[in-house]
C-alpha cells in the first residue's frame, strides 16, 4: 500500500483478508493495489477504468480484467445505475466495506457459534458498554488536537449500496479492534483466564 499522506480517505486498517488462491494471487500483483488504491481513495462516488488508466501506467486491458476479478470475488461493486447522473453511462467501481480491513471467520465455526446463540448473547453482553467505550473515544479524537486529524470526513462518501461511510466504519471497527487485541494479547486478566481454563501456564 501506497503512503496515507495526502490521501482524500484515511486508512484505518491496511490488509485484505484472503481465502482462496485465487485471491491471494490476485493481490499478489502490484497493479491490483494501485488499482484498488484508487478505488478506495475515489470514495462512494467510484472511479471509471478511464479514470485509473489516466492515472496509472497501466495498459486498460490489464485494469478491466483486474476489475473484473475483483468484482468476482466482492472486492468492489459497481455504482448503482438508478444513482448515477442523468445521461452518464460510464461503470464506476466502488470498494467494497465488508471486505477491506476485516478478518474472515472459518464458515463452520461461525455457524457454530450463531446456531448455538452463544454469538447473539455475546453480543448483547458487549452492545451496551462498546458502544459507550466508542462514543467516549470518538470525542476523546475531537476534542485534542493531536487526534482530530484522524476523524473520518462527515458526511461525504456514504456508500450507494449500505447507505454509510466505508471511512467511519473503519475508524470505528479499527478502534474496537486494536483495544480487543490488547485485551487478548497484553492483559494479565486474560493471561489468568487461559491458566484458569488450562490452555497458559504461571
Amino acid at each position: 500500500m501506497r503512503s496515507s499522506k495526502g490521501k482524500n480517505i484515511k486508512t484505518y486498517l491496511t490488509h485484505f483478508p484472503v481465502k482462496s488462491y485465487l485471491e491471494a494471487d490476485l493481490l499478489s500483483k502490484e497493479t491490483t493495489w494501485r488499482i484498488m488504491d484508487h478505488i478506495r481513495q475515489a470514495g462512494a462516488e467510484g472511479i471509471t477504468v478511464e479514470d485509473i488508466t489516466a492515472r496509472e501506467k497501466i495498459p486498460a486491458s490489464v485494469v478491466y480484467s483486474t476489475l473484473k476479478e475483483l468484482y468476482r470475488l466482492e472486492y468492489v461493486f459497481l455504482y448503482p445505475r438508478e444513482k448515477k447522473r442523468k445521461g452518464e453511462r460510464k461503470k464506476r467501481f466502488v470498494c467494497e466495506r465488508s471486505t477491506w480491513g476485516k478478518y474472515r471467520i472459518d464458515q463452520e465455526f461461525d455457524a457454530a457459534l450463531r446456531v448455538s446463540g452463544i454469538l447473539e448473547k455475546i453480543t448483547d453482553e458487549m452492545r451496551d458498554p462498546v458502544m459507550r467505550a466508542l462514543q467516549d473515544a470518538y470525542e476523546q479524537f475531537g476534542t485534542h488536537k493531536e487526534l482530530s486529524r484522524f476523524i473520518p470526513t462527515k458526511q461525504t462518501n456514504i456508500c450507494p449500496n449500505c447507505q454509510r461511510s466505508h471511512e467511519a466504519m473503519e475508524f470505528f471497527y479499527a478502534t474496537l479492534l486494536r483495544s480487543i487485541d490488547l485485551m487478548i494479547t497484553e492483559s494479565e486478566d486474560f493471561k489468568k483466564f487461559l491458566v484458569d481454563k488450562g490452555y497458559a501456564t504461571e
